[in-house]
């Protein structure tokens, strides 16, 4: 006896309204309030209403004010590690701005052996250049 598979329809893709979604992010801001259980009582998956409340956090959207004005700017979605760039002048740098250029610092190197004495004075800022001569030199 042979049995036809039986295949499911195929489950479309779900839209929610924007209102539907504020009301939902609205909820799951409360603190006393479990994203998942507000998911599963709305028969969502709580993965989508976390991608909801994320949005609402990082880029305003979802959110009921700008939803009741009606002026939504669309923004685009900025990735997970993006900061705002924002310079800043500390004091050591506007006192090095002021300040007269000083002489460059130097390292003073004296390597001895074998009855001959070797003695440098190398700039402080090629400091990883002398580590890769040192290393040449004594290898």
């Amino acid at each position: 006896m042979h049995q036809e598979p039986v295949s499911k329809p195929r489950r479309r893709r779900r839209t929610y309204t924007a209102q539907f979604k504020t009301d939902l992010v609205a909820q799951c801001m409360d603190p006393a309030v479990s994203l998942a259980a507000v998911a599963i009582e709305h028969d969502l998956n709580p993965n989508v209403l976390r991608r909801w409340v994320i949005e609402h956090e990082r880029l305003g959207l979802h959110d009921a004010d700008a939803q009741s004005a009606g002026d939504r700017t669309e923004l685009a979605p900025a990735p997970a590690n993006w900061l705002p760039f924002v310079p800043v002048r500390t004091v050591a740098t506007e006192r090095l701005a002021t300040q007269p250029s000083q002489p460059e610092a130097r390292i003073p190197l004296t390597l001895s052996g074998r009855g001959l004495t070797l003695t440098l004075d190398w700039p402080m800022a090629e400091h990883q250049a002398l580590a890769q001569w040192a290393r040449l030199v004594l290898a």
